[in-house]
């Protein structure tokens, strides 16, 4: 039963993410981007504060769907292959 509740949470807070442009955006620009990107210049691109990529980073790097490389202040952005999944899924729609 444990297990089911967990999915459940994990489907809503995908859906709930989701249901906003900029995660998507952001996930695009990563995407479009891959390995060569830090949040302050999707901040840029996207015309969001980087307050707000930040949390988004750290949401979608708990839920698996980006890695990034280098020191804490500067980070490189890459989506992982599950990132890359939810994106193609996205997209499609």
């Amino acid at each position: 039963m444990n297990i089911h509740m967990s999915l459940s949470e994990s489907s809503k807070s995908l859906r709930k993410l989701f249901l906003h442009d900029k995660p998507f955006i952001l996930l695009q620009v990563i995407n479009e981007n891959d390995g060569r990107i830090y949040p302050a210049m999707i901040s840029k691109k996207i015309d969001c504060s980087y307050a707000y990529v930040v949390k988004l980073v750290t949401l979608m790097d708990k839920m698996g769907l980006l890695s990034s490389d280098g020191n804490p202040h500067k980070k490189l952005l890459s989506l992982t292959q599950k990132g890359k999944k939810i994106f193609k899924l996205l997209s499609d729609l």
